[in-house]
């Protein structure tokens, strides 16, 4: 009798994942431009009609790193539980005898 992953039941990673990346590029857009905000605060102002000076772009800035390091997290998740999926196939598998 052949073990298989395919027999495991699984969650569907699909809308996790689309939802973390999307999150996750929003917040390094994000950064980016707040940190352009902070470097030059005159074209940021002017472009966002005064709404974002630069106090409000460094405390933007500053305000996204948990949120940053969270969605990291959550984006390669996934693969470390695949990972650990394969290691505990391989040894029940090789445990068991069953090849």
């Amino acid at each position: 009798m052949k073990a298989s992953l395919n027999n495991t039941s699984r969650i569907d990673w699909r809308l996790f994942k689309m939802l973390v990346r999307w999150l996750l590029f929003i917040t390094v857009l994000l950064y980016v431009l707040s940190g352009y905000g902070i470097s030059n605060p005159g074209v940021v102002e002017s472009m966002t009609f005064g709404l974002i000076t630069k106090s409000v772009a460094l405390s933007i800035h500053s305000n996204l790193i948990a949120p940053f390091a969270m969605l990291i997290l959550l984006h390669i998740l996934p693969f470390f539980i695949r990972l650990f999926q394969r290691i505990m196939h391989k040894s029940l598998v090789k445990h068991n005898g069953v090849q």
